[in-house]
């Protein structure tokens, strides 16, 4: 045979390989499901030996080591076999994937050591060249199947050259930018294997992050598509610098992309390098995400990898995650143990004595393992298996004895504060136990009274205390719940009202004194009346020197060693100093009222029973003390007093309202008010707070007629709100609180009325308060601003309001540049509260009823028109510190545009069901989009005549109809309203005829925006059209132009100030660029002065050295030369007095005329100074 014949048979064996590779994976499906398992493997090592064997036998010549032309033929061979799986014009996927595994494990290598046959690496570089020409084809299949391919051959290559890694990355990176989704998906796994290996700790950290890693880590955030995220958050290699990205990942908006993310952080990353915070936040968005997927894995990730790195022990896992920090993240994941365990019990019994079941034996057979972890998960196991398992067996032998559970609980409250969580937990799990035992619930019923009277339980353990009381009492009696408690505060009340009147009769001056005062400020205010006991306090000076001796050790304090005797020290003196500050009837009543405020939230009665009512004793005086807390502690209970009863509400509201406005009062203060305004807003519908205030003498004669009216109105208003059985008692405190000037004074009841000049109620607007309320959402406090936002949010969506101005302030809110930076800040990429709410707010605001899309649409024309009033539409120095009124136009017009009703019909007519039962929903017929575009027609129209003026400054103007033209380019015309469309097209029509003469971009805007309308109009138009329509419109003109002049009015005040203002930013800011150039040609000057110095020092110095016989000429010369340097000087000294005289005129032109005078006067002699220096100089050379 010939050497042609026998090069054309192995050629032949070599196709038949890559045919016989092609066929199997389409009659298998294992390629499909398992590409990268063992099993693929398998059926491609026949393949791969053979295609081995060929080339050893024909290609690898024993002498040479390679054959030339039989390595040439068997490259293009292969390459074509490979390049037939790139064009064909249909290529199943399979086969696709079968080519390039086969491929790829022909060519791999191991490692750098590994032996290889002579030409296969040579081999290998070039068809892996070939691959990356490939994918810059412009047939996008073309380019799809070679990155597709280029990937799997990469991925199976163990070893690569440094050169030939280097041109990949190239090859793929460029690829990342691809318009293909799928394309760059390929690429982002081609670049898996490629990253650099992250260096050592404490090696290279100033070295800068890999490309390959950053462009990865860029797609992994940026990228529109979600297979591109997931496919990037799964190539990159974790580190310490990726973690945070990834942990982002977990709140993307992808399901798959989540899933993705935990699994990755689940494998690549161990517990210990996690931080504690980041461990809740995993958890607490893994286990309650909406997707059941992302929710196995996150189960999955504590199950197979948390779990296990805590030695399978739930205690230490609970460990872990500092569940007195988050305890209901520890709640969860206890319970997915026990579920685990009870799913699968060989886990618990492979694991003797990991899983402790009843603390009570281990407290007594250890001491130590009576831990915060293991009573939190033992009381997590009662629940678990009484509440949700119903294995009432297993609860039963978990659960104590009321007796030991007793005798337990009250030596853990009486424990230093380091048992408080255990303390907490012990309450909680007093719900579970079973109080059959008489004689045991009797006896907790006396420890719990017990510890509310003592006041050195600890204040958080109050509520549990209280919540247990009235579980206890829930099975006999409520009253006598309410009955025992009220007796623990008045016994701790009474000592506060015996030591006052013992003060009170010790200091009878002080005391007429101070009846005095109140009389003279009785009737003016409720928050300012003496409602109870005065405490007894320290001295201004003696407290004041506390607090600055208290604030010494406290900064001393941070300074020392922990636990050194110096430490130590100055800790005790600060624990005196604390107690002497703090009053010990201070305490009690305290006390007193964070008991008031349980009952108030646990009892059901309302003001119908007496006791109940009597809770008023304990609150009302605490709300006029001067002492903050407990100011705060009495409005906290005064609002959940109010809650009882509707009357009681209107009364008591404007205390609130005051001590909200009051400039000097504590935020937590103010936070509790505006808690209570919103509370009683959602409890009570229409709500008429009034204020009981004195007449003034003046006013007698003018309200005498009207008194008797008012009087019975209000009468008939009190009796038409409570017609139950406490009608009259309500009716007779109300005659009392208007007697006493608008307060009970239960403490005083011996204080004469003032009959002759009784009070009249005067009413309090609630939108007034709503705007209040809307005015502190700006303050830099996000929790009143998200507790605000909140309130309002459900207001609107229970109809209790409609206030425009609230509306707008909301959306305002939400495109809050300020409120976007803050949500960037956060190390979890979590936004803000107010964000979130209003994101799920206005839509489904909108969507509720049509009325509620004329609110939107009116707030927005509220927005527009108040923005148009602002004094500044933009921050010079900060142009993004103002709102974006183009963003929040785009916003409001696809909410009113109701797409998302559209989409809803759609889905409800596919339906079959769902139409049967009831009728399709249309689409609502509205103009809104008109109605806001003749708006800012408005103040476009009106601006132009503003502009007009000589003293309206240009640029003040021109922002404003920037700003205009933004919003109207989202302005959709429609003839639903066929009246505000024609206005509308007008309006723009005016627009561009008389607007923005000097302005050829804006022009150009305002046109492309009226050909776009006029396009629509002309298409939806049905060319129908009366004498009656052309008189409507001519009506509407004339409105529109009455409109534009009243416009015209508020914009001409505030522009005028706006532009005189403008004024004084530009002369300040000219003004500084004056300055700067001054202080550079004083520096300039003063270095050209140095250096003629020296120069005249240096000519001076040397000696004349030109000969005698060149005299006259150097003589001549040495002038000439002389005379150009002075008038250069000169003229640059000219040049710099000019600047300094500008700039000092311009000064003194603020100073006032007379230091201009004297400020020229000087300057004048100065240079005339100068002037003479310079000619006698001129005259000495």
């Amino acid at each position: 045979m010939t050497t042609a014949e026998v090069m054309a048979e192995w050629t032949l064996t070599l196709r038949q390989v890559f045919q016989d590779v092609q066929l199997q994976a389409v009659e298998a499906s294992s390629y499909v499901r398992n590409p990268s398992g063992a099993a693929h493997q398998r059926t491609l090592v026949p393949a791969v030996r053979r295609l081995d064997a060929l080339f050893l036998d024909e290609v690898r010549d024993g002498k040479r080591g390679v054959a030339e032309e039989a390595f040439a033929l068997f490259l293009e061979e292969t390459w074509l076999a490979v390049a037939r799986v790139l064009v064909a014009p249909k290529v199943s996927d399979v086969v696709l994937l079968a080519v390039a595994s086969f491929a790829g494990e022909f060519l791999r290598r191991k490692s750098a050591k590994s032996k290889q046959p002579r030409g296969k690496d040579e081999l290998r570089v070039e068809l892996l060249k070939r691959l990356m020409e490939a994918t810059a084809a412009e047939d996008r299949v073309v380019r799809l199947r070679a990155c597709h391919m280029l990937q799997i051959v990469v991925n199976r290559l163990e070893f690569i050259e440094e050169e030939l890694a280097k041109q990949l990355r190239t090859t793929m990176l460029r690829r990342l930018n691809d318009k293909l989704t799928s394309v760059r998906i390929q690429s982002v796994y081609g670049l898996k294997t490629l990253q650099r290996e992250e260096e050592e700790e404490g090696e290279k950290e100033e070295k800068e992050e890999d490309e390959v890693t950053r462009e990865l880590r860029k797609l992994m955030v940026s990228d529109p598509s979600k297979d591109v995220r997931k496919a990037a958050l799964q190539s990159l290699t974790v580190s310490k610098k990726l973690y945070q990205d990834l942990l982002v990942r977990i709140r993307d908006a992808s399901e798959d992309v989540r899933y993705a993310a935990f699994r990755t952080i689940g494998n690549a990353v161990p517990l210990t390098d996690i931080q504690i915070s980041d461990r809740a936040h995993l958890l607490d968005q893994g286990l309650q995400d909406r997707a059941p997927r992302v929710r196995r894995a996150c189960e999955q990730m504590v199950l197979k990898k948390w779990f296990l790195e805590c030695d399978s022990s739930p205690v230490l896992l609970l460990q872990a995650l500092d569940i007195e920090q988050y305890p209901e993240i520890g709640s969860k994941v206890s319970r997915l143990l026990l579920k685990h365990f009870s799913e699968q019990p060989r886990a618990m019994l492979e694991k003797e004595g990991v899983v402790e079941f009843n603390a009570l034996e281990l407290m007594s057979e250890n001491s130590e393992a009576f831990s915060a972890e293991s009573v939190f998960f033992w009381r997590e196991q009662c629940y678990y298996y009484q509440k949700i398992d119903n294995d009432l067996d297993k609860a039963a032998a978990l659960l104590p004895n009321v007796s030991d559970f007793s005798k337990m609980l009250v030596g853990t409250c009486k424990a230093q504060s380091d048992v408080l969580f255990i303390a907490q937990q012990l309450l909680e799990l007093g719900h579970l136990l079973d109080f059959q035992d008489e004689f045991g619930r009797r006896n907790l019923l006396d420890s719990l009274q017990k510890l509310l009277r003592e006041l050195t339980t600890d204040s958080l353990l109050i509520k549990g205390i209280m919540e247990l009381m009235a579980f206890v009492y829930s099975g006999s009696s409520e009253q006598e719940f309410i009955q025992v408690v009220a007796e623990i505060i008045s016994d701790m009340y009474d000592p506060v009202e015996a030591a006052n009147a013992e003060i009170s009769s010790s200091q009878p001056e002080d005391s007429e004194i101070s009846s005095s005062q109140q009389k003279l400020t009785e009737g003016d205010e409720i928050s300012g009346l003496d409602f109870g006991p005065q405490l007894h306090k320290l001295s201004d000076e003696e407290r004041e020197a506390a607090e600055d001796k208290f604030e010494e050790l406290e900064k001393r304090l941070e300074t020392l060693e922990f636990d050194s005797e110096e430490y130590n020290k100055v800790q005790a003196d600060m624990v005196e100093l604390e107690a002497l500050l703090q009053d010990p009837r201070v305490l009690s009543w305290l006390r007193c009222l964070e008991i008031v405020a349980q009952l108030l939230k646990l009892t059901s009665h309302n003001l119908s029973d007496p006791v109940v009512e009597g809770m008023g004793r304990y609150i009302l005086p605490a709300v006029d003390n001067d002492v903050p807390a407990l100011r705060e502690a009495g409005l906290e209970n005064l609002g959940l007093f109010c809650l009882l009863d509707k009357r009681l509400a209107e009364r008591y509201l404007i205390v609130f309202w005051r001590a909200l406005n009051n400039p000097e009062e504590e935020s937590e203060v103010k936070h509790t008010c505006v808690q209570a305004i919103l509370d009683m807003a959602f409890s009570f519908s229409n709500l008429q707070p009034h204020i009981f205030g004195a007449m003034q003498p003046e006013d007698d004669d003018k309200a005498g007629g009207d008194k008797d009216e008012q009087a019975e109105e209000n009468s008939e208003r009190n009796e038409a709100d409570n017609g139950d059985q406490n009608a009259d008692n309500n009716a007779d405190q109300d005659e009392d609180m208007e007697k006493n000037g608008g307060s009970e004074q239960p403490a005083a009841p011996e204080q004469p009325a003032a009959p002759e000049q009784p009070a009249a109620p005067e009413k309090l607007d609630l939108d007034t308060i709503f705007i209040g309320l809307g005015q502190l959402i700006a303050v830099n406090d996000l929790d009143l601003q998200s507790t605000i936002v909140e309130g309002f949010c459900r207001l609107f969506m229970m109809n209790r309001i409609d206030n425009i101005t609230v509306l707008a302030i909301l959306l305002e809110t939400y495109f809050s540049p300020k409120l976007q930076k803050v949500q960037k800040l956060d190390e979890h990429g979590f936004q803000s509260r107010s964000l979130q709410l209003l994101s799920i707010f206005f839509p489904a605001f909108v969507m509720a009823t049509a009325a509620n899309c004329m609110l939107l649409e009116e707030a927005a024309t509220h927005l527009i028109q108040k923005s148009m009033e602002k004094l500044e539409m933009e921050t010079e120095s900060e142009n993004d510190a103002m709102l974006d009124l183009g963003a929040c136009a785009k916003y409001v017009m696809h909410l009113l545009s109701h797409n998302e009703q559209e989409e809803e019909a759609a889905i409800d007519a596919v339906k079959p069901s769902r139409k049967k039962r009831s009728k399709k929903p249309e689409r609502r017929r509205c103009a809104h989009h008109n109605r806001i575009g003749i708006t800012i027609c408005l103040e476009m129209l009106a601006l132009e005549k503003v502009a007009a003026m000589p003293s309206i400054h240009s640029d003040v103007v021109i922002r404003r109809q920037k700003a205009l033209l933004k919003m109207i380019a989202w302005v959709e015309v429609t003839l639903d309203e066929k009246r505000s469309a024609a206005l509308f097209k007008y309006l723009l029509e005016e627009i561009t005829s008389k607007c923005f003469s000097s302005q050829r971009g804006l022009l150009r805007s305002a046109e492309a925006v009226l050909k776009r309308t006029s396009a629509s109009f002309t298409e939806q138009s049905t060319n129908e059209g009366d004498g009656q329509q052309a008189s409507a419109e001519e009506q509407d003109q004339t409105w529109a132009h009455g409109l534009v002049k009243e416009r015209e009015e508020v914009l001409n005040k505030v522009l005028l100030t706006a532009s005189a203002d403008h004024e004084k930013w530009l002369k300040q800011q000219e003004r500084e660029k004056k300055a700067k150039r001054r202080r550079t040609a004083r520096y300039v000057s003063s270095g050209s002065s140095d250096s003629s110095d020296s120069e005249s020092k240096e000519e001076g110095d040397e000696p004349a050295a030109a000969p005698t016989r060149r005299e006259l000429s150097s003589r001549r010369s040495k002038t000439a030369a002389v005379s150009r340097m002075h008038e250069k000087e000169g003229e640059f000294e000219a040049k710099i007095k000019e600047a300094l005289q500008d700039d000092d005129a311009d000064e003194d032109d603020e100073d006032g005329d007379e230091e201009e005078d004297s400020e020229s006067e000087s300057d004048e002699e100065e240079s005339a100074a100068e002037e003479e220096e310079d000619s006698a100089a001129e005259e000495d050379e």
